[in-house]
């Protein structure tokens, strides 16, 4: 590969470290956070929800100005943003002014997890870019295998010490104003482009990926990225670390199938990926609640990451594949609006059906049943997509 492919990968897998630190990092700090400040179980999750939602907003406005005026001109605000108010937090004893902040870090974090697969397209010729795809999920992966153990451990001193890694996009963003060679802007038209963007939304195999996208999100933060500290805590031990180590297990696996997702791609249609994928995902989730040691609980992990490491750079290929080129930013980000939007929605809709039952574990399990169905229901959408077609290459 060469290297400036290796020198353009590494700065893309930066941006997409710091697009999973806001929330990683601060999930297994959730039960201290909550017995430190006195929230219940059915509403620590805004710390999760609050910081995704402004994603739902301001991802598409960053794509259109991206397309328009350039990568670096968002990603530097952003940057800075995420690492300010992100940081803010760690000065935090109050859970309203927490949320505030996280609010608002939000808004910076909000279009990195968009314009580093969008550079993906506009740096890399399409023939690498499954593989690049792949590599960059596995990146992904492994960050979230490193961050939440960090932030276990962080945790361990005190649950604020976890905000104090925000630190890290500000040097990134130095980085950017200093290193970074962008691409060349289209620099369309409003009229032309916006027209454009309404044609190439109209296409109904994007609108089925984002409806993919969105589910699987749903379930991966309604569940999983929530409530296994919880699961841990009740069933087993109260432990930060373990609660990281646990979590770590899952993205581990992911980081490692990742690496392989250019292989796979080319001997096995998006389709079929999605049939073995959520099988996998759906079986992980009934398994968790069958364990009866936390350290069982790397089985499921193993299994719902093995899942999702093929699921998500699946989707973002699509995604790209299905762009038109001078599209491709506020697609992109779009698309990952709608993944925000399923971290946003994961956490609320399982905070409400513990409402309405309780916080119990029997409810907790519950809501691992519950996730388990909504894999499968998502495996019959992606087929009704897909295997009508034959094969989304025949695009």
């Amino acid at each position: 590969m060469p290297s400036s492919y290796v020198k353009n990968i590494s700065f893309i897998f930066s941006i997409s470290i710091m697009a999973i630190l806001g929330i990683v990092s601060v999930t297994p700090s959730l039960p201290y956070i909550a017995s430190d400040l006195n929230v219940t179980a059915d509403k620590i999750g805004l710390v999760v929800s609050l910081f995704a939602l402004p994603g739902i907003f301001f991802t598409p406005v960053y794509g259109i100005l991206a397309d328009k005026y350039g990568r670096k001109k968002v990603l530097i605000p952003s940057l800075l943003i995420f690492g300010i108010f992100g940081t803010a937090g760690f000065f935090v004893r109050d859970f309203n002014m927490l949320l505030l902040f996280r609010f608002i870090s939000g808004t910076g974090a909000a279009s990195l997890g968009a314009l580093n697969v969008a550079l993906i397209g506009d740096l890399f010729p399409e023939e690498v870019r499954g593989k690049v795809v792949g590599y960059n999920n596995s990146a992904l992966n492994f960050g979230t295998t490193i961050v939440p153990v960090a932030g276990g451990m962080l945790a361990k001193i005190h649950w604020n010490y976890v905000f104090l890694l925000p630190l890290l996009a500000i040097v990134l963003a130095v980085f950017i104003m200093t290193s970074f060679k962008e691409p060349v802007s289209a620099n369309k038209k409003s009229v032309s482009y916006f027209k454009e963007f309404a044609s190439a939304i109209k296409n109904r195999r994007i609108l089925i990926v984002f409806l993919v996208n969105v589910l699987i999100y749903i379930i991966h933060f309604g569940s999983l990225w929530t409530y296994i500290p919880f699961i841990i805590e009740k069933k087993f031990l109260s432990s930060s670390v373990v609660n990281g180590l646990v979590l770590a297990g899952m993205s581990i696996t992911a980081s490692f199938i990742s690496i392989f997702f250019g292989k796979i791609s080319k001997k096995m249609n998006p389709g079929k990926i999605f049939v073995y994928s959520f099988i996998l995902t759906s079986a992980a989730l009934f398994t968790v609640t069958l364990i009866t040691e936390w350290y069982y609980l790397f089985i499921p992990m193993v299994m719902f990451g093995s899942g999702f490491g093929l699921i998500l750079p699946n989707i973002q290929s699509l995604v790209i594949k299905l762009a038109p080129d001078n599209q491709r930013g506020v697609l992109v980000s779009l698309n990952r609006t709608i993944s925000l939007l399923g971290q946003f929605l994961g956490p609320v809709i399982s905070g409400f059906l513990l409402y309405l039952f309780g916080a119990g574990i029997s409810s907790i399990n519950m809501l691992f049943y519950f996730y388990s169905v909504v894999c499968l229901l998502t495996l019959g959408v992606s087929q009704f997509a897909f295997y009508k077609e034959n094969s989304i290459n025949e695009n």
